[in-house]
């Protein structure tokens, strides 16, 4: 019997359904594009290459906020290829963790779930977009140590090189770091790099218990030119080993491990400095004038390494005292020191028939700031002001902060007034400060002296002939002639034209041509020669004492104008230096 229809329609509808034959999905595919998720604890993991390996110094604020406020600014999740779990994206490692630390604590439904912006993995380039959103992050919050900076700095260089397939140079490094989002000059990569192969396998508890960039800096100019001055002078002795520069400088950085706050950078000079003398077969004062001699050469503003401090004698060799080393801000470019006159172990002042041989120390730096009353500190600030800038204190402070985040250090006036040596210049009286001056020579006696023998140490150094003596007026000194004739040479000569228009010799002989027509007349060719001079004296010292003329100042130049002159004339030796060396490289049509 033919079934009905009804029956027949019956069985086909019973029929099961069509079954898909390709494997079931585990789980939906992730999106294409930035979806808002609603994510647990559970399903969420911390990025695993976080360059933060020490606590974030917010944590505690950061997790009362939350506590309080709940999550105000979800991280940014994404997931790796192969993995069931999320992970942070970049930035938010520490928001997890207190999420978690929370939950454990109060079991609020609040704290285990949250809602986060998914953003899709980087099938080429994901995890150095991760590792540069992490440096980024912490690093313009300001949280992040040197040491961890380097290390995610070193994590991406090696990623950006396995990218490439070749290795890559700092400046190629530097310029895809700011491309992905991280700005960094290639200058401040090679310190990061040096402090971890040079630093971190000796001293790691003082790198990761906050030891400062500027300390960092400091230790690293030390190596390179400690290495410089073992290069120029280790000779192997007979019957000896050979012995490696960086042997001795791991073994005596390996004595200072330990941390930070205890790591003082002027004991450990001292104690490399000590320890290479024997190889060298240099004196420590020797080895010290050659280190000092390469650090304005090697950075451009960054701080300059600091000299001992000595309590002693400048006779015998400084132990390792202790130093002032908060402070962040030291100098920029001083005058490398050069040996003083040594005379049993004692400087002597010169004085106008050397009738005082008392021993005299040196006050070589201002005193500790510990040891400096409020009213002192004040009365020494107020000493190196010429004139006051006008910016305000956030500007500078802002000023400060960026350049720090290039690994530059910019000078702190009120830091470095009361604990820095702004100049430093040898001979037989030192020079520790380029405008402040010691209570103990601010009288016109001493400043004579002091004048003299300045003006005998420039003449020296540019093996002018002639004598100078001491006098009782003017600036302290006169010039006398040779009394033979010598060859001198035109730098030696213009010198000597611009001692005596400071001591106010040419102004003397200038008024007595004009006083006297019949000299007027023979000299009227070098009369425009001798005002020149003369008023040079005129407009950088005012007019000095003299016998039948009183001191003045109206016709100088103001202190504001003078360290600004004093700033130029730095600046133009700088620039020739600069334009030498460029054209020393690139040839003589390249000068910049």
């Amino acid at each position: 019997m033919k079934p009905s229809l009804a029956q027949t329609m019956k069985e086909k509808l019973q029929l099961p359904g069509f079954e898909s034959k390709s494997p079931a999905a585990a789980r939906l595919s992730d999106p294409i594009v930035d979806t808002p998720m609603l994510l647990t604890l559970d399903e969420t993991l911390p990025y695993d290459e976080n360059p933060r390996t020490t606590r974030n110094p917010k944590y505690d604020d950061i997790k009362e906020s939350i506590r309080q406020r709940g999550l105000d600014s979800p991280p940014p999740v994404t997931r790796k290829p192969g993995e069931e779990k999320f992970r942070i994206r970049n930035g938010g490692n520490t928001r997890l963790a207190i999420l978690n630390e929370l939950y454990r604590e109060t079991g609020d439904e609040k704290f285990f779930r949250f809602h986060c912006l998914f953003r899709p993995w980087d099938a080429v380039r994901g995890e150095i977009i991760s590792l540069t959103g992490h440096l980024a992050e912490n690093d313009l919050q300001g949280q992040l140590l040197f040491i961890e900076r380097a290390i995610g700095v070193d994590r991406a260089r090696a990623l950006y090189e396995e990218e490439a397939g070749q290795p890559i140079s700092l400046r190629e490094l530097s310029r895809r770091l700011g491309a992905d989002g991280y700005p960094i000059s290639a200058s401040h990569l090679s310190r990061m790099l040096d402090a971890i192969r040079y630093l971190l396998p000796t001293i790691p508890g003082v790198l990761y218990s906050g030891l400062g960039v500027d300390r960092i800096i400091k230790l690293l100019s030390l190596r390179k030119t400690a290495f410089q001055c073992w290069e120029r002078n280790y000779q192997q002795q007979e019957k000896e080993l050979p012995l490696e520069f960086e042997t001795v400088f791991q073994d005596v950085l390996s004595q200072f491990e330990g941390d930070a706050e205890e790591f003082l950078f002027q004991r450990f000079q001292d104690e490399l400095i000590a320890q290479l003398q024997k190889p060298l077969n240099l004196g420590y004062e020797k080895i010290l004038l050659e280190i000092t001699q390469n650090q304005d050469q090697l950075r451009r503003s960054t701080p300059i390494l600091e000299l001992p401090q000595p309590t002693i004698t400048f006779g015998s060799v400084p132990q390792g005292g202790s130093s002032t080393e908060g402070g962040n801000n030291p100098p920029q470019n001083p005058v490398p020191q050069s040996p003083s006159h040594q005379t049993g172990g004692w400087i002597e002042t010169s004085t106008t028939q050397q009738k005082s041989k008392e021993p005299i120390k040196p006050q070589l730096t201002p005193p500790p700031l510990e040891q400096m009353s409020q009213e002192e500190q004040k009365s020494r600030l107020d000493g190196h002001v010429a004139s006051p800038v006008k910016t305000s204190a956030r500007v500078e402070k802002m000023k400060r902060e960026v350049a720090a985040l290039d690994g530059e250090i910019l000078p702190d006036f009120a830091a470095n007034a009361l604990v820095a040596i702004p100049v430093q210049a040898g001979g037989l009286n030192p020079i520790s400060d380029l405008w402040y001056i010691e209570r103990e020579i601010d009288n016109p006696v001493t400043l004579r002296q002091h004048i003299a023998q300045l003006a005998r140490e420039v003449a020296s150094s540019v093996k002018a002939p002639g004598e100078f003596l001491d006098v009782n007026g003017g600036v302290g000194f006169s010039y006398r002639h040779p009394s033979e004739d010598v060859e001198v040479t035109a730098t030696a000569q213009h010198t000597l034209t611009l001692l005596q228009s400071l001591s106010g010799s040419i102004a003397i002989a200038l008024k007595m041509i004009q006083q006297q027509p019949e000299l007027q007349a023979e000299q009227a060719d070098s009369l425009a020669d001798f005002e020149f001079a003369a008023g040079l004296g005129q407009i950088l010292l005012g007019q000095p004492y003299v016998k039948d003329q009183s001191p003045e100042n109206e016709n100088r130049l103001g202190d504001g104008a003078l360290v600004k002159l004093f700033r130029i004339i730095r600046l133009a030796r700088r620039l020739i230096d600069l334009e030498i060396k460029s054209m020393a490289n690139n040839g003589p049509n390249s000068p910049s």
